[in-house]
């Protein structure tokens, strides 16, 4: 039976038209036909059963009906013929032909380029506003030291402090922070944010950069997410086309990485040394795991990427010059030196599934995990001049976020084209906040909660498209501490937001192309808003502070001329509102004042520009794309802050950026060049009294928030030995400062400072073969040594680092089999050797005694006794063999090594002094970790047929585990309180051994193919009693002190001998002078889940 496939003639078109943009999933083949069909008006006719199993790959992209067809049946090895203007008939080659044997007039598909990234990076250039795309391709080339880094060459887009913390803090034409910017990683939000002292606020999303397959920055507020005025940033995980190569059904993606200029962190170092990071060490390994069947996609993947401290550039000036005109230091890190708190380990996940319930509808759902402990320091405790140096406790952080994506589109109905996004995510943040002295940590967690809606109707209007497009959003944001420690002046400097924010709106946007060369839009948006402060008010005023709310519209207008094909000149104008932020809503500092009239920012953006996107241009197969553009952004009632004897927020009239912005790329082939640029050409700041200002005020946040003036990005490459080689390099150019530094006198001067800087950085891909290729990249290949723009801390970005990529690939064009009992049993089923990797979770606990470093009891040694559970992600591979009896059963040995993500910490709380118990001060934090676990076992089992093989499996396990103890010490004594009343950060021991232990367990092998086999297993492991010495450890937390007594001659009472007047000094001595040791005797267990697949050779 033929399958007709049709819409109305009044949208139907002749092949040769002009190009129509493109955004149709990969799916099903019958369902993007249906799409297709859809959108341009030809209709099909094919066999029902021709579609049956096949699948298309991603459509994005503005294309010719005909070339959108090609594309869109690439790699099925069907054919498709035009019978009519607007008809196709698609049938299957003759039998045992070619080419040559098509029917007249067929045209038989070869496989052809259509990679999804590859259109989604020229959607910029077709698209009316200022766009930009990041692709996997470019992370890959150039692969991130710090989240930040991923918008390195990315015009008008700096991540601010990027270098301090493991989190992004985006910057769009000098707006950022407080939710100005919105960051979704598959339509979900994860927003949060951290007081960082005299620098201000900086907001916190965090990602890792191996599970994201491209990113999409759009500028200005007529973005995805209401409220975001300054623009988003989309990002986008891995999906099964990033997995998957053409007509594969299942595939497997492994990589491991190393990298130089990386040092561990050592918790309590003072002296930063010099040198540099030549030795490469390990430093990641991800493993990801696609599956495609006609209805259901499925993509799973983990990520372990741990990177120690990095040593700062060689080349390069070391200072810069003030306000005043004064020569001061950068930065207190010299040339080529360790940067202490500048460490990452983590461990990240990702689940997606994809159903495809009927050709028309498309219901995505995914998990996502994240976890990190990282280095960060406040920006105030390493001001630059003061010489100050130190590794701090580390940071963490652990996200857990889920999100479902449902489309409806129905064929024959162009009234009807639904899209819903729903998503939660939870950010649990424990922050070490560096300041005088001190190291408490700031346990804080956040809440995302959204869903939004929106649908398209096509229609004719006197022959010409309209398109109506319906939605609305619902978000809700809370942010609350979950504990701080007890210390006056953790609390009343770095306080935690503490409340909830609500946001609705509605939408409408109308499109209209009343001839082939001009689209008109034209759209509004009601946004209404409610935010609560749910904290404590240290400052009362005079009426009690509960929050913000209000509403408003913002409309936006745009008009598109295409003069040319490929070649686009638009204009338009675009409005937005922004409520207060959860940050703004709460207590920052203790001598914050709330301003109880403060109003939602309101942007008016304008901007005129060019598109230009032509394929063979100079020579057949060359792209050029360009584009060119003005703005002029206006933030009226933008929300500063000021100080007046206390700190408050209040609004100005309007804050302003002007300028140009150029991106472009052109790709010949053999060579390809992309390039950015950014001129700021106005920036003024205006208060309500009519001043305007051509600087920043001290106290403001928006002090450390503005750009350089002119920033530039060049890359260029070429492709040799028939494209199996890819080199290149790229230029990045940081400019000076926008506005200039002046000293009003409202506050003292906090603005962080850099000089401007040329980094250079090169890239080597090698294809070794259809399933390897190596990625080589020598980023800031000149080691200049420069302190990064809208850095928010004086420190040093990395120097030199080599980083060297192998990824792996490896799939099948079948589908994966049905478990077929009953088949006869090969006798060589699963005989010979075998290679993978695996992946899993782990549960493990610690239990044990900790006595003095002599064996003896004491009742503080014991406080430190473990009693801890771990848990965490595992990854590694296994080798081993196996032999086949004929009656089934099958023997075998199996060795195998993973790296674990096991840490939990101890803290043992003070008991000299009440007052340490009543405060929960620590005397000892002791931090577990198990390192990597191997094993080597025998097996013995049954194979049930030559697919499944059952087994239970014994042997002996090496875990390796390390300690690390952190000694507290008394911040003050004295005769009152000679035990103090709060304690702080000492030194740190470490210290680790490698356990030996047993394993047992059991689990089932299936096979895939004759080569390649799925495996799960259940192991647990075991281990005795180990002893951890720290012979540094302090009897107490005891401060030494001292006591000056003036003894009167008729004063008899001791100290005092009577009889003459003296003064006598008495001099006691703290515990802490004590060194007594410490021995940590625990037994280990850990019981795991593993998937893993192998390679049967």
């Amino acid at each position: 039976m033929l399958m007709p496939l049709h819409l109305g003639a009044a949208q139907a078109q002749p092949a040769g038209a002009v190009q129509r943009s493109f955004d149709i999933p990969a799916q099903p083949l019958g369902a993007a036909l249906t799409a297709f069909a859809r959108q341009t008006g030809i209709q099909f006719a094919y066999p029902a059963s021709l579609t049956s199993g096949r699948t298309s790959p991603a459509l994005r992209g503005s294309f010719s009906p005909e070339d959108a067809l090609a594309r869109l049946l690439a790699g099925s090895g069907l054919i498709y013929a035009f019978t009519g203007p607007a008809r196709v008939t698609i049938s299957a080659p003759v039998s045992g032909g070619g080419v040559d044997s098509a029917a007249d007039g067929a045209i038989a598909l070869d496989a052809i380029d259509v990679s999804g990234a590859r259109a989604a990076a020229d959607t910029p250039f077709e698209t009316p506003g200022s766009t930009n795309y990041i692709s996997a391709e470019e992370i890959e080339r150039f692969p991130p030291q710090t989240a930040g880094a991923l918008f390195q060459g990315t015009p008008g887009v700096i991540s601010g402090g990027g270098n301090n913390g493991a989190s992004i803090d985006p910057n769009i034409r000098g707006l950022q922070g407080q939710n100005r910017v919105a960051t979704t990683i598959d339509g979900s939000q994860q927003s949060t944010s951290s007081y960082r002292g005299y620098s201000g606020i900086d907001s916190r999303t965090y990602v890792d950069p191996d599970l994201i397959s491209g990113i999409t920055v759009t500028k200005g507020p007529d973005g995805a997410v209401a409220g975001a005025i300054g623009g988003t940033i989309a990002m986008q995980t891995l999906d099964v086309e990033d997995i998957l190569q053409a007509g594969e059904r299942w595939g497997v993606r492994v990589r491991g990485g190393l990298a130089t200029n990386s040092v561990a962190p050592v918790v309590g170092e003072t002296a930063a040394v010099f040198g540099g990071g030549d030795g490469a060490a390990i430093t990641n390994g991800s493993f990801a795991l696609a599956v495609r069947e006609e209805n259901v996609d499925v993509i799973g993947a983990v990520v372990r990427r741990k990177t120690g401290n990095y040593f700062a550039g060689t080349q390069g000036s070391l200072t810069t010059t003030d306000y005043l005109g004064n020569e001061v230091p950068l930065s207190n890190y010299g040339h080529g030196q360790l940067v202490y708190n500048t460490s990452e380990d983590v461990t990240s996940a990702l689940l997606k599934a994809t159903f495809r319930p009927t050709d028309e509808q498309e219901l995505q759902i995914g998990y996502l995990y994240y976890g990190n402990e990282f280095g960060e320091i406040s920006p105030s405790a390493i001001n630059a001049g003061t010489n100050v140096t130190f590794q701090i406790p580390l940071s963490s952080v652990a996200i857990n976020q889920l999100t479902a994506r449902y489309h409806y589109e129905p064929a024959n109905n162009d009234l009807v084209d639904l899209k819903i996004n729903a998503y939660l995510s939870n950010t649990d943040e424990n922050n070490v906040f560096a300041v005088l002295g001190t190291t408490p940590e700031l346990q804080q967690q956040s809440k995302n909660v959204g869903v939004n809606a929106s649908n398209t109707s096509h229609f004719m209007l006197k022959d010409t498209p309209l398109d109506l497009t319906l939605g609305g959003s619902f978000t809700y944001e809370d942010a609350e501490p979950v504990s701080v420690d007890t210390w006056a002046d953790a609390t009343w400097w770095a306080i935690p937001a503490d409340g909830d924010r609500t946001i609705g709106a509605l939408f409408a946007r109308v499109n209209w192309e009343p001839t082939p060369w001009l689209a008109l839009a034209a759209g509004v948006e009601y946004l209404a808003y409610d935010t609560n402060f749910t904290g404590t008010t240290y400052y009362a005023t005079d009426e009690p502070f509960s929050g913000y709310s209000g509403d408003g519209f913002s409309p936006s207008a745009s008009i598109t001329v295409t003069p040319l094909e490929g070649w686009q000149i638009y204009g338009q104008y675009q409005s937005g509102i922004r409520p207060p932020s959860v940050r703004e809503t709460s207590q920052t500092r203790a001598d914050q004042v709330f301003t109880s009239d403060l109003d939602a920012e309101q942007a008016s953006n304008w901007e005129v520009g060019t598109n230009f996107l032509r394929d063979n241009l100079f020579m057949e197969g060359d792209k050029a794309r360009l584009k060119l553009a003005y703005f002029d952004n206006t933030t009226n009632n933008y929300i500063g802050r000021t100080f007046t004897g206390t700190m408050s927020l209040f609004n100005y009239d309007y804050v302003r950026f002007k300028g140009f912005e150029i991106s472009g790329r052109y790709d010949a082939g053999p060579i390809f060049t992309e390039f950015g640029f950014n001129y700021y050409t106005d920036y003024e700041a205006c208060l309500d009294d009519g001043t305007c200002l051509d600087y920043t005020l001290p106290a403001d946040y928006l002090t450390n928030q503005v750009p350089p003036q002119f920033t530039a990005s060049f890359t260029a490459g070429a492709r040799l030995f028939d494209d199996r080689v890819t080199i290149g390099g790229r230029v990045t150019y940081m400019g000076e400062r926008l506005a200039p530094v002046v000293d009003d006198g409202s506050y003292f001067v906090v603005t962080k400072l850099w000089e401007p800087y040329t980094v250079v950085d090169a890239f080597v891909q090698w294809k070794l073969n259809e399933n390897l290729t190596l990625d080589v990249s020598a980023l800031n290949i000149l080691d200049a040594y420069y302190v990064d723009a809208l850095n928010n801390t004086d420190m040093p970005a990395p120097g030199r680092t080599i980083t060297a990529t192998l990824t792996g690939r490896f799939g099948s064009g079948e589908p994966l089999a049905p478990l077929p009992l009953g088949l006869r049993l090969n006798s060589e089923a699963w005989t010979g050797l075998y290679a993978g990797a695996s992946v899993g979770y782990g549960f493990a606990s610690i239990d044990g005694t900790t006595t003095l470093a002599d064996g003896s009891a004491n009742a503080i040694a014991a406080t430190e006794s473990a009693n801890e559970t771990l848990d965490g992600m595992l990854g590694g591979g296994q080798i081993g063999y196996n032999y086949q009896f004929r009656n089934g059963i099958v023997l075998g040995v199996e060795a195998d090594f993973s790296w674990l993500a096991h840490k939990t910490t101890h803290a043992a709380i003070a008991t000299e002094a009440q007052i340490l118990i009543d405060n929960e001060m620590w005397q000892a934090k002791t931090d577990y970790a198990f390192d990597w676990l191997s094993t080597i076992r025998a097996k013995a089992g049954y194979a049930l047929n030559d697919r499944l093989f059952v087994y239970g499996t014994g042997g002996v396990a090496f875990l390796r585990e390390s300690e690390q103890r952190s000694q507290y010490i008394a911040t003050t004594s004295g005769a009152s309180v000679p035990n103090g009343h709060t304690t702080t950060l000492y030194f740190t021991e470490a210290t680790g051994a490698t356990r030996t232990g047993f394993a047992v367990g059991g689990g089932a092998e299936y096979a895939l193919s004759d080569r390649w086999s799925l495996k799960m297993d259940y192991l647990f492991t075991g281990f005795g009693s180990e002893s951890f010495l720290f012979p540094g450890a302090r009897a107490g937390v005891g401060k030494s002190y001292s006591v000056r007594t003036v003894c009167r001659a008729n004063n008899s009472t001791p100290p005092c001998p009577g009889g003459k007047t003296v003064i006598i000094t008495q001099n006691f001595t703290g515990s802490s002078e004590t060194v007594n040791g410490r021995e940590a005797s625990n037994e280990a267990d850990l019981q795991m889940l593993k998937i893993g697949l192998n390679y049967r050779f």
